[in-house]
Formats: structure tokens, C-alpha cells, sequence
């Protein structure tokens, strides 16, 4: 269907032709009822004949459709199952390509804006990872310039319309990526991943750095038989002002074997930013521009990675930030709410944890304490008013934080990250511990400390657990290796002696803490990736999340299950938590709600929690189990009365991307979240 300036189709007005491809044109198109410009992309008509093509574009626009990032352009709008003609709506950006910026650039880049917007790029891709949807057609033209006042120019990708889900079998690969910047993998029968998408952003890179894409060739054939045999290209060779060390992160971006490339693409994203000298590497989107990296032996991603995580730790922590007016009232309103009447003396003021709240006597505050972020509801059960006060932002992190976890004695915070490291923080000074703690080679997804405090758990997406001394933040002894996906849950059994881990292998491990041995077999039953693990607190029982939408609970001496799995929820259980006396176990889903079920009947009690507008991935306890806080991709965090079921206060604001995960501190007067927007927060709850 080819459509004219002034044609009306599916409600739009066409304006212009933006663009042509093999797969369809793009107009940009006025909104019907929107005085906007969109992004129309209307399919050839051969696709929407094919009932294959057809069905693969339902699925993938759904996918697509469903992808939330700053760097990723939104989808509007589609056609419906069933409509004659294929389309999609998107966001209209109008500063053109990457590759238009090489127009007048025929040399290449310069490579300080080619780092900014391979990192934004990166930042899409990670996250469209882990939402289970690769790209598979990552080049120039699909990496979309936007003016940005505040950093110049950023980039967002487009064209997820060949997108698929990582668990899917049906692909579109074969006729749709674009061979100049296709992995080895998809020209054989090998399975392509994730890393996939690493290759193709690191033949981008080279491109927007050189001028020309890595193999350019005569034909298709011999582009392709140059990405299955021949070496990654030294853009050194092109470009002889460039760093050498961006020689290096091409070889392992462009590694023929998937295994020896980057295992995220950010940390593809921060080497060549650490491959810039000192003099040529500016900031990048606010954060301080760190020493280069030594250079890796190519034969080894992991290695690689290890050693940039090493200088990326090596940089000062960032200072605290000055303290705005705003900041200043609430921390003397905060004050004033604290001192009438003080605290027990036993509850010491700690700032860090994933969500606390603070009850207190009935207080004549000022209207300027909203300003202030001081909220001040009456709790469910209308006895005393819980005042909720933002204690302070921990920064520091150059990923997102996916994992917070208190010290049993509540002074110190743990936070694992997207960036590869831990940090540890004092929760009475904000202030950082030391420096990270690095050694794993991807993203730490869950922290937790042992009973005594003397040890730290670490699992990562690198697939190995770690255990530090939260002493001398050095590892004790080897990691635990065993299991063959990603690891996404660590937790310790009350008396320290176990530790439990789940894993995208769909298993869960249990471990001897001294010996670091697995202790039986791996407890099997799931059918996806077991998301989150928790014990009871008298440890005889072990509870498992899955994606398979269940739950599951253990027997942790005989490893074998105790009862039913636990069904109800429509959409994947990120996350379990059971209560302080082990009666009620909690559940996060993907499908907006919480639930809670009695440990024993292994029944749902009461209705579960609604109210977030957007996937739950966390769930947590107060210590005095009358409290649940939660924590959601909708960005914002919400407590609970377990007794009755309602919501305690108002929603906890002030993160701006999707909340990973709560935890309150032991003594219960502090909350702690972390959140893709690469922060934890502190949030203080006072009581009477």
C-alpha cells in the first residue's frame, strides 16, 4: 500500500514520507484526535497476506508495545488482529539517524559522542534483555538521534517490529537483520541470545567510530562468510587518533564464540568509554569519566569484565549532594515530628532500608510539610497517624539497583547493581563503606547477610554466588558454582548454616556456608526461572518464586515439597517473603498484585493486594509483621496492613524508574528501596 500526503488511514492524516524499507514505508502522521506528529510504519501488503508473518507480527508488536525506556522510542498504537493492512504508531523523533550523523562525517564520529550514544543504546538493549525480548536488527539506522537539552544529543532505538521473546522458537532473523551487523550465529544453526545483540551493537560502534561498517564487502555472501571466519577489525587501522584500547573492546564485542563476548551490552557500553584516554573522555549523561581500562586478553569476556569492574571501583565515590532548600525543611520538619513525643531510646535513628514507616502521635504539622515530602495518613486501623519521611538518595551506582538488603543490626545497607558491583553503606551517615565490592563479571542481582552480620551473599548473572567478609570486603574462599543460568535470589537460613539460591536454570541450590559445597540435590519442580528464594524463620521450610506463575514451598531437610504448589497468580512471581513467625508467605507478581497464603493450609488469606498499576517485583515484611511493603515497575512503593489488607498511607514517591526491591531494616523504623533509576532510597517511620 503506498499512501500520499492528505490520505486518511486507520485515523491518521498522512504528511510525508519519512523513510523506506523492505518490510514496509514510515510517514509521519497526525494523530486523529492529538494535534501530533507520529511515526506511522505501515507493513508491505505480502506481510499482512502471510498468515506466519502475520501471527509473528502480533506476538512481536505486543512485545514491543509493552517495552517502557527512555531510550527505546514508544509504541502508540497498532492494528488489530485481523485488520487488512499491518501498522504500527510510534513516537515521531525528528533528528534523523545515526547513520545521517556520518553524512557529513565520512571518517567517523567523534568518539566522545559515539560513547554517548552506544551507551544509550546499551541502556535500551539491557532492558528490553530483561524483559525477555531481543532486538536482532541493532545497526545505525535503527539508533534514532533526539536533541536533549541537557546532554546535547541522545540516541533511542527503534524498530523492535522483528523482536521476539527469548523463550520463543519462531524467528524472523534469517530474512530480516541486516547482514552487516548480523552475529556469526544467525548465518548457522547455532541458538542466538542476547548476545547477539551485543555483536551487533559492537559492529554499530565500529561504524559510527570508522565510517564503515566492520566488513564491508562486495556482496551478502561475502559479508557473511567475513562475520563466520574473519577477525574483528582494529578501527585503529582506520582511524590512528583513536585510543587503542577501543581496538581491544571491538576484538571481545566482535568475539566469533558468544561466550568470550560482553555479557551485558552496558558493559560493552562503559569499556569503550574507559578505552578513551583521560584527556579525550568526557561525562557521560552526569557521571564522572573514570581511568581506562587495562586492556583484556581477548580470549576471556569474563576476564575482561572482572578487570573494568576493578578500575570502575577505583574511582572516588561521588560526594553527597548539597543540600537544596527543600531538603533543609524536611529534615526540620522531620525533626520536629521525631521530637513530639521522642522515640523509644532502643530504636536508633538508621537511614537506609527498603520501605519503613514511621507511627507517631497525632501532630499539628504545617501544610509545607507536603512540600517537604512528609506524608501523614491515619493507619487502617485508624489508631495512630503514619508519617513517612524521605530520609536521603544513595548514589553511586552507574546501574540500576537491583537488590537491597539490612545488616542484622541494622547499620549498614547492602545494594547489588546492574554495574557489576556491591556496595555497603553506614545507614546512621549515608555514607559508602570502603570501596564496592567487585569480582563478579554481570549484574548483581541479590544481597543478603548472613544472620551474625559477619558475611555477605552475592548472586549474579554471571552464575556464580559469592560470599564476602563484611569485615575486611574480601571474598571467603571460592564462589559457588553449579548452577548453569543466572542467579536471582540468595538468602540465609536463620542459623547461618545454609544458604539458598535461585537460578534462571529453574532451579534452586542449597549450600554448606563453611564448606561451600551444594548440600543434596538441587530442588527441581519449576518450570522457569525460579526468581526469588526466602527461609522461615525457624529454617524448616524454603520458599521458591517462579516465573511459572507459582510458588513453592520446601521441606530444607528432606528437599522435597511440602504440599501443592501455590497457584492464583495470572503472570510471573517475582518475588516470596515470609512473615517474622513463618505462618503467612507473601508473593509479587507480574500480574499487578500481591498475595498472601497461609503456610500451613497453603490457601490464599484474604483478597490479594491491589493497587500498583504495573508489574510488583518486590514483596517484604516488617519485623513485627504487621506491615508488607512492595515495590513495582510503576515506580513507586506501597504499604500494607497484613491484618486488614489495606493499603497504610499513600503511595512512596520520588523514584523515577521501576522500584527492584524493599527491604525494612531489623528495629522496623526504616524502609529501604533500589530502583532502575540507579538509587536507593532511605525512608523513615517514627512510632509512638
Amino acid at each position: 500500500m503506498v499512501l500520499a500526503a492528505g490520505d486518511v488511514f486507520a485515523g491518521f492524516v498522512i504528511e510525508q514520507v519519512l523513510g523506506a524499507g523492505g518490510m514496509g514505508v514510515v510517514y509521519a502522521a497526525r494523530h486523529p484526535r492529538m494535534d501530533r506528529l507520529v511515526a506511522l510504519k505501515v507493513l508491505n501488503d505480502a506481510l499482512a497476506a502471510d498468515p506466519r508473518a502475520r501471527a509473528a507480527f502480533d506476538r512481536e508488536a505486543a512485545l514491543a508495545a509493552r517495552l517502557d525506556h527512555p531510550n527505546i522510542v514508544t509504541v502508540h498504537d497498532r492494528s488489530a488482529p485481523g485488520d487488512p493492512v499491518l501498522w504500527l504508531a510510534m513516537r515521531h523523533i525528528r533528528g534523523g539517524d545515526a547513520g545521517m550523523l556520518l553524512t557529513g562525517a565520512s571518517g567517523g564520529l567523534a568518539p566522545e559522542l559515539v560513547v554517548e550514544l552506544i551507551a544509550d543504546a546499551a541502556a535500551a538493549l539491557d532492558y528490553a534483555h530483561i524483559q525477555g525480548v531481543l532486538h536482532r536488527d541493532v545497526k545505525p539506522a535503527n539508533l534514532l538521534i533526539e536533541a536533549d537539552f541537557r546532554h546535547g544529543q541522545r540516541a533511542l532505538l527503534t524498530d523492535f517490529g522483528i523482536a521476539r521473546s527469548l523463550d520463543s522458537t519462531v524467528t524472523l532473523s534469517s530474512i530480516a537483520a541486516s547482514f552487516a551487523y548480523a552475529a556469526p550465529e544467525r548465518f548457522t544453526r547455532a541458538a542466538a541470545d542476547h548476545r547477539a545483540d551485543i555483536y551487533s551493537l559492537g559492529c554499530t560502534l565500529y561504524h559510527l567510530l570508522t565510517g564503515q561498517p566492520p566488513f564491508p564487502r562486495d556482496d551478502q555472501a561475502a559479508v557473511i562468510g567475513a562475520h563466520l571466519s574473519e577477525p574483528p577489525p582494529a578501527p585503529t587501522r582506520i582511524r590512528p587518533d583513536l585510543p587503542v584500547g577501543l581496538d581491544t573492546v571491538i576484538a571481545a564485542a566482535l568475539a566469533k564464540n558468544p561466550e568470550n563476548r560482553y555479557r551485558t551490552c552496558t558493559a560493552l557500553a562503559q569499556a569503550s568509554r574507559h578505552a578513551l584516554t583521560p584527556t579525550t573522555a568526557r561525562t557521560i549523561h552526569g557521571t564522572t569519566p573514570l581511568a581506562p581500562t587495562p586492556e583484556p586478553p581477548q580470549s576471556t569476556a569474563s576476564f575482561h569484565e572482572r578487570r573494568l569492574a576493578e578500575t570502575v571501583v577505583k574511582a572516588p565515590p561521588p560526594p553527597e549532594p548539597p543540600q537544596s532548600a527543600a531538603s533543609s525543611l524536611e529534615r526540620r520538619l522531620a525533626e520536629t515530628v521525631v521530637k513530639a513525643p521522642p522515640p523509644p531510646a532502643a530504636s536508633p535513628d538508621r537511614r537506609i532500608g527498603r520501605r519503613q514507616l514511621l507511627i507517631g502521635t497525632v501532630i499539628a504539622v504545617p501544610v509545607t510539610a507536603a512540600a517537604a515530602g512528609i506524608i501523614i495518613r491515619r493507619s487502617s486501623s485508624d489508631e495512630y497517624p503514619t508519617v513517612l519521611t524521605v530520609l536521603t538518595v544513595l548514589t553511586g551506582h552507574t546501574g540500576p539497583v537491583l537488590s537491597v538488603a539490612f545488616s542484622p543490626d541494622g547499620t549498614l545497607l547492602a545494594t547489588g547493581s546492574w554495574d557489576t558491583t556491591v556496595r555497603i553503606w553506614d545507614t546512621r551517615t549515608h555514607q559508602p563503606v570502603e570501596q564496592p565490592l567487585t569480582d563478579h563479571d554481570d549484574q548483581v542481582y541479590s544481597v543478603a547477610f548472613s544472620p551474625d552480620g559477619t558475611l555477605l551473599a552475592t548472586g549474579s548473572w554471571d552464575t556464580t554466588v559469592r560470599i564476602w567478609d563484611t569485615r575486611t570486603h574480601q571474598p571467603v574462599g571460592q564462589p559457588l558454582t553449579g548452577h548453569t543460568g543466572r542467579v536471582n535470589s540468595v538468602a540465609f537460613s536463620p542459623d547461618g548454616a545454609l544458604l539458598a539460591t535461585g537460578s534462571w536454570d529453574t532451579t534452586a541450590r542449597i549450600w554448606d556456608t563453611h564448606t561451600h559445597q551444594p548440600v543434596g540435590q538441587p530442588l527441581t519442580g519449576h518450570t522457569d526461572p525460579v526468581s526469588s528464594v526466602a527461609f522461615s524463620s525457624d529454617g524448616t521450610l524454603l520458599a521458591t518464586g517462579s516465573w511459572d506463575t507459582t510458588a513453592r514451598i520446601w521441606d530444607t531437610r528432606t528437599h522435597q515439597p511440602v504440599g501443592q504448589p501455590l497457584t492464583g497468580h495470572t503472570d510471573r512471581v517475582n518475588s516470596v517473603a515470609f512473615s517474622p513467625d513463618g505462618t503467612l508467605l507473601a508473593t509479587a507478581s507480574d500480574d499487578k498484585a500481591v498475595r498472601v497464603w497461609d503456610t500451613r493450609t497453603h490457601q490464599p488469606v484474604g483478597q490479594p493486594l491491589t493497587g500498583h498499576t504495573h508489574w510488583v517485583y518486590s514483596v517484604a515484611f516488617s519485623s513485627d509483621g504487621a506491615l508488607l511493603a512492595t515495590g513495582s515497575r510503576d515506580t513507586t512503593v506501597r504499604v500494607w496492613n497484613t491484618r486488614t489488607h489495606q493499603p497504610v498511607g499513600q503511595l512512596l514517591t520520588g523514584h523515577t524508574d521501576p522500584v527492584n526491591s524493599v527491604a525494612f531494616s531489623p528495629d522496623g523504623t526504616l524502609l529501604a528501596t533500589g530502583s532502575q533509576d540507579k538509587t536507593a532510597r532511605l525512608w523513615k517511620v517514627t512510632k509512638p
